[in-house]
């Protein structure tokens, strides 16, 4: 009969061993951090908790990355504006020529002159001009009446004229003055020329410089009533005579004559003369003058 016999010496020295050699029970051996799976764990969870530890990893990577970004793009910025700075500085300093200046509005008035009155050099460099100080400039010009000036991008500079625009002519003891609508001299020829509007006669001003003011009453009057009347019957009218303060006159390029009486009223007094002027225009009449006068206005027939 075969007997086995084990030998509990060398089974003792082989366990020995297993301990010596450096081998540790499984319970106790280092695990790592990607490894926490043991025979007594639920493989689902150990699962689980594998796709939320990577999970982390890529959210702490965008993280990362996502940083990276926007400090590239704050520097990419930071750059970009000092490099703006030292151009517009550069710009500032040195006379380089940059950008344009655009007129607008101007007739009488040359672009030559607007460019000249505003200081405006002829290499033209948007940077180192002042909008305020070309307007300033402008203003001062007794042809411009208003104007604005803005900047556009990229480089541009924007000048929007308004003129002064004679409506009268006025006689003076040297020639004549062209006034505007506000009264004031803008201009001074020893005659008429070059200009269709009124002209005021019946008296002869004193000495009148540019940039006067007319402080005669038949006159201020007169300048009133054109200044009410439509631009298409105001075309029409050639002369005012304020000879007779309280009998004013005016003259179509027709030779019709109008009443104005002493001047006053002039908003209806030029309505009533757009009706009249209209009544006889429908109805072809043969007209000596007409009185306008707002409370009995009078058509005169041949």
């Amino acid at each position: 009969m075969l007997h086995t016999h084990f030998d509990d010496t060398r089974s003792g020295e082989y366990n020995h061993n297993r301990h010596t050699d450096g081998f540790k029970p499984f319970a106790a051996q280092d695990i790592s951090e990607e490894t926490h799976y043991s025979p007594h764990m639920d493989p689902e969870a150990v699962r689980t908790e594998t796709q939320e530890r990577i999970a982390r990893r890529h959210r702490k990577r965008l993280k990362r990355e996502a940083a990276l970004r926007r400090r590239k793009r704050r520097l990419q910025i930071i750059g970009a504006a000092v490099i703006i700075f030292i151009c517009l500085l550069l710009l500032r300093v040195l006379p380089i020529p940059f950008g344009t200046v655009v007129i607008d509005g101007n007739g009488i008035m040359p672009d030559e002159d607007v460019l000249r009155v505003g200081g405006i050099p002829s290499t033209v460099n948007v940077v180192r001009l002042s909008t305020s100080e070309i307007r300033e400039r402008l203003l001062r010009d007794l042809r411009v009446g208003d104007v604005s000036v803005e900047r556009e991008l990229p480089a541009t500079i924007h000048i929007f004229v308004k003129e002064r625009k004679a409506v009268a002519v006025v006689m003076t003891l040297y020639g004549f003055a062209y006034i505007d609508d506000t009264g004031t001299v803008i201009g001074l020829e020893p005659q008429i020329k070059g200009v269709a509007v009124p002209i005021i006669t019946g008296k002869k001003v004193d000495t009148l410089l540019l940039g006067d003011r007319l402080d005669d009453i038949p006159m201020k009057h007169a300048m009133a009533y054109l200044e009410e009347l439509s631009p298409e019957i105001s075309s029409q009218i050639a002369e005012i005579n304020v000879g007779n303060p309280k009998e004013l006159i005016a003259y179509t390029t027709d030779g019709l004559s109008i009443h104005l009486g002493n001047g006053d009223r002039t908003a209806e007094r030029a309505a009533v003369t757009q009706g009249l002027l209209e009544e006889i225009r429908n109805n072809r009449l043969s007209v000596q003058y007409i009185d306008v006068n707002p409370d009995a206005p009078i058509i005169k027939e041949k």
